[in-house]
């Protein structure tokens, strides 16, 4: 028996397989809201801070949304992690992408998973264009440093048997 699809766009999922099947997430194509090069930190560069982070977290919010596929920036809650809204790593490098591209700089594959939430990443964003301080950088723990003639420990654990009690069969090479 051969299968033929009546149409040349994705077809239906049957009922009973529903469950099984993800359904594929509608991507937008790149437009002109998209930004180009570097027309988004030319275009913020003489914004107060509190504005420019604002266009941020709607750029980070907007290309989020498109990356999942949702119809705009509203189902992107700034405080709500990539994690909860369904980032994956994929979807992770794609979004990093878009913003290389919006931004015109070079951005880590890690960047959502370094800046876990929008308005974290438009922070960091803010940091990277105008060198404004990064609120959200890991501060690097002190080192420590450990003296040369530090004496080692060497722990060791036994244990013992109750008194009066013999082992009927003794192993030699283990005792």
């Amino acid at each position: 028996m051969r299968y033929e699809p009546s149409s040349q766009g994705p077809e239906p999922v049957p009922a009973l397989l529903r469950g099984l099947v993800r359904a594929p997430l509608a991507r937008a194509l790149p437009g002109p809201a998209d930004g180009a090069g570097n027309g988004v930190a030319e275009g913020l560069a003489g914004l107060p801070t509190d504005e420019r982070l604002g266009a941020l977290l709607d750029l980070v919010r907007r290309q989020a949304a498109a990356v999942l596929g949702h119809g705009g920036p509203e189902s992107v809650t700034p405080q709500r992690p990539f994690k909860e809204l369904g980032f994956d790593s994929l979807s992770a490098v794609e979004l990093r992408n878009r913003l290389r591209t919006a931004t015109g700089r070079r951005l880590q594959a890690t960047l959502i998973f370094d800046h876990p939430t929008p308005a974290a990443l438009a922070h960091h964003l803010d940091a990277e264009l105008f060198g404004a301080t990064d609120v959200a950088a890991p501060v690097p723990a002190p080192a420590v440093a450990h003296p040369a003639d530090e004496p080692i420990a060497i722990v060791g654990m036994s244990c013992g048997s109750p008194p009066g009690w013999t082992p009927r069969r003794r192993c030699g090479s283990c005792w």
